[in-house]
């Protein structure tokens, strides 16, 4: 969760879009990060949690995520889980 906190913030810093941050993890292992670049791309799809899985499935060179992984999302102090399985 750490981790999504700090991309969050290091995002909206450096004003790439709102202080929304996300990673994917398998385990212990994180997998896939974003932070939310909507501003800095001009992309409206540039959430945080689909850059994230956009790097995960790079990362992983698959575009699935049968028994893999979880998104931990971060905004200020509001947090939420969610299971990709």
């Amino acid at each position: 969760m750490q981790a999504a906190i700090e991309l969050a913030r290091e995002g909206m810093l450096a004003g790439k879009g709102g202080p929304f941050g996300c990673v994917i993890v398998k385990g212990e292992e994180i997998v896939g990060r974003g932070s939310n670049m909507v501003i800095s791309t001009m992309d409206p799809t540039a959430h945080a949690e689909v850059v994230a899985i956009r790097d995960a499935c790079k990362n992983i060179g698959n575009f699935t995520f049968v028994d893999y992984a979880y998104a931990f999302f971060q905004c200020y102090e509001w947090f939420n889980s969610v299971s990709l399985t």
